[in-house]
């Protein structure tokens, strides 16, 4: 069966979308995923998007990691959604998204994509931590995925490909895991982050979910007010604009461009393995 896709990137972070309203792609076949996320066999992304019928909103959002595993959501792939969804005659400037936990509200504003991300949950600061003989102090919120947050002076000099996967896996966070997100504030508004995400299993371009908790936690621990420029790894911007009283946040957007790469078509062949299940093969 030959399958319409596109591949859009927001920020660095980028995903291949198809149109699953018919219910037919494949998602369970984490192989298959696996396969088309590849940089080197397949299309290559960070993850995959499908776009489905809801019942409660718009539409439905499902998004699946570049290891196969579904996501509870991804902030630069709601964004990247959004604008995929006007070349498919969706005709609105605002939508409500379903995702896996919660409904997003997004708004295009100009060449921009606006995000309501909700309020961030089991929030947690100034968690004792060690990493190699040196401690930190850590914090942890869930902006739709979670995050545990690292405050560093100099954002490169710690080795995320180590630091990451230890977090990742560590006792504190199990049985989900959880993403990292290191954050130097270059000056009083402007923020710089890394994001080693689970399910990439590595360091990615930019993420969402992890620009919006950086932005969170170092309002709160740092006392600043909204809105706050995230810098991510590929060097483009996202702002995250929010209110805050006390412990709490409110009225959370992320606003930053999404663009498609390219468009295409590619065949996805069945066959019947002997227990009777369908396995899928990518033909090029």
């Amino acid at each position: 069966m030959h399958w319409p896709f596109a591949k859009y990137v927001g920020c660095g972070n980028d995903f291949i979308l198809f149109d699953n309203r018919q219910q037919q792609f494949p998602y369970d076949q984490a192989d298959l995923i696996i396969q088309l996320c590849d940089r080197h066999q397949g299309i290559g992304a960070d993850g995959i998007i499908l776009l489905e019928l809801s019942k409660v909103a718009d539409c439905r959002l499902r998004i699946f990691n570049a290891d196969g595993s579904e996501a509870e959501m991804c902030g630069n792939g709601a964004r990247c959604f959004v604008k995929w969804l006007k070349t498919l005659g969706f005709s609105q400037s605002s939508f409500r998204i379903e995702t896996m936990h919660r409904v997003l509200q997004a708004h295009l504003i100009e060449d921009q994509v606006q995000i309501k991300m909700g309020s961030p949950s089991a929030i947690q600061w100034n968690i004792p931590f060690s990493f190699e003989d040196e401690s930190f102090q850590v914090h942890y919120l869930d902006t739709g995925v979670p995050h545990v947050l690292m405050f560093v002076e100099e954002i490169d000099d710690l080795d995320l490909n180590t630091l990451g996967p230890y977090v990742r896996y560590h006792s504190l966070w199990a049985p989900k895991g959880t993403n990292l997100t290191l954050v130097e504030q270059m000056s009083g508004s402007h923020l710089k982050i890394r994001t080693y995400e689970r399910g990439v299993e590595g360091e990615t371009l930019a993420c969402g979910t992890g620009a919006t908790a950086a932005a969170l936690g170092m309002a709160h621990q740092r006392h600043l007010k909204g809105p706050l420029t995230v810098e991510t790894r590929s060097g483009e911007h996202l702002v995250i604009d929010f209110n805050s009283h006390e412990e709490t946040f409110s009225s959370v957007t992320m606003t930053g461009p999404a663009r498609c790469v390219f468009q295409g078509r590619i065949e996805l062949a069945a066959t019947v393995t002997v227990d009777s299940h369908l396995t899928y093969s990518v033909i090029f």
